[in-house]
């Protein structure tokens, strides 16, 4: 596939249903690395309920004392910034609360920093509010419990937060890697000088790249940009690239002149070695990865696609899709970008495909991280993030050179 089809030949839109393969066990994800954390609250309800029906009908409401949100994930935060969560408390009961106390517990990266909850009586269908914030030191994810109480009632709220973290992107036009803090801020040029950069990947100590022209290389460097070596090249256009523990994963697009090994996914072990032909027959662009599937989107048939590690077992996970151009993965759901300008999900186990993001500037590249949702927009050089049902849009940097990959590192 010539890069400059991927810009100037467009099919319409195409909002058809997606078909998602159902049949799928759960259990084949227990490898899976990341997670995305659920927020979930506890509280005491009332004695002498009603009905089991009714009860259920109304759980919230039968709480004497009751945190909303009922628990708040602040999604990553880089290193030395915060972030806030107001939470509204409210006495859902008919008696006056005894005085209240409020504290957290867990990590001590979050603090209550303001409120109007502590040492008051709260009245019946009365609310009072607790600000907490979230101020990570270090890398990685923590939680923590926001609690009132009074004598015999009390209600809690979940918090969780994942701190540092940076954004890598290939930058097409302009061959560079650059990087940026998780909020956007501090973009760095890592490596120059690379021939059409077209796909991110990243562990704990390297980043990985594939070049389409010049070489059709797959490409790794120290996290800050240093120590430039070539692992793969060859005669042709490598346009996906991915890594786990112990391989690193590239795709090849099939190219007009039909060479050997177009339209194939391949592998080489991180400590070097033979290279292997996992895949071959398909049309594949981005690939992810995961402790027990490849991930790859087939552009024109339109089609994400899995297999197991060794290749084997190929199956369609999701059809009926409009230029598929990038896949990513978390523990529950997979992730897409369509050319069109949407960003989709579907879940592991199997259901219906979702479209959280419509309008976007040519997406090339999408990745999950820390309960948020990451792309790379092509068309007008951004990258943005949103919550991961598609909702807080925002602009994390503008002004890029093409961006065509994307990928996120905790440290």
């Amino acid at each position: 596939m010539q890069p400059g089809n991927r810009i100037l030949a467009r099919a319409p839109a195409f909002r058809g249903a997606a078909v998602i393969n159902r049949g799928r066990s759960a259990l084949a994800r227990a490898g899976l690395a990341l997670g995305v954390l659920a927020a979930a609250a506890a509280g005491t309800v009332l004695a002498g309920a009603g009905p089991a029906g009714a009860a259920a009908a109304s759980t919230t409401a039968l709480r004497p004392l009751a945190f909303t949100p009922s628990g708040h994930n602040f999604g990553p935060v880089t290193v030395g910034r915060t972030a806030q969560q107001k939470f509204t408390l409210k006495n859902n009961s008919s008696t006056t609360s005894s005085r209240l106390t409020v504290s957290h517990a867990g990590s001590a990266r979050f603090s209550i920093t303001a409120g109007t909850c502590a040492g008051i009586r709260l009245q019946p269908g009365k609310t009072c509010t607790v600000t907490v914030r979230f101020a990570p030191t270090a890398t990685g994810a923590v939680t923590g419990t926001l609690k009132a109480a009074g004598t015999s009632r009390a209600a809690t709220a979940s918090l969780a937060g994942t701190g540092g973290g940076y954004l890598y992107w290939s930058n097409y036009q302009n061959g560079t890697i650059n990087r940026a803090n998780l909020d956007g801020t501090g973009v760095t040029t890592l490596v120059s000088g690379q021939n059409y950069p077209v796909a991110m990947a990243v562990d704990s100590s390297h980043i990985y790249w594939a070049d389409y022209f010049g070489g059709h290389t797959v490409s790794e460097a120290n996290l800050n940009g240093t120590g430039v070596t070539t692992l793969v090249s060859g005669a042709n256009y490598a346009v996906g690239v991915a890594v786990d523990s112990s391989h690193v994963y590239w795709s090849y697009a099939i190219d007009p002149s039909g060479q050997n090994n177009s339209g194939t996914i391949n592998e080489v072990p991180l400590a070097g070695g033979t290279a292997t032909t996992l895949l071959s027959g398909q049309n594949p662009e981005q690939l992810a990865v995961d402790g027990s599937h490849i991930y790859f989107v087939n552009y024109n048939t339109g089609t994400i696609d899995e297999a197991n590690l060794d290749g084997t077992g190929v199956t369609t996970l999701v059809s009926g899709q409009t230029d598929p151009i990038a896949v990513a993965v978390d523990s529950s759901h997979i992730y897409w970008a369509n050319y069109n300008g949407t960003i989709n999900s579907a879940p592991l186990t199997g259901g219906t495909a979702t479209t959280l993001v419509t309008g976007q500037s040519d997406p090339d590249a999408v990745a999950v991280y820390g309960g948020r949702l990451y792309w790379a927009n092509l068309g007008n050089g951004t990258i943005d993030e949103a919550n991961l049902n598609g909702t807080g849009v925002t602009t994390l940097a503008s002004g890029q050179a093409g961006p065509q990959g994307l990928a996120i590192s905790p440290s």
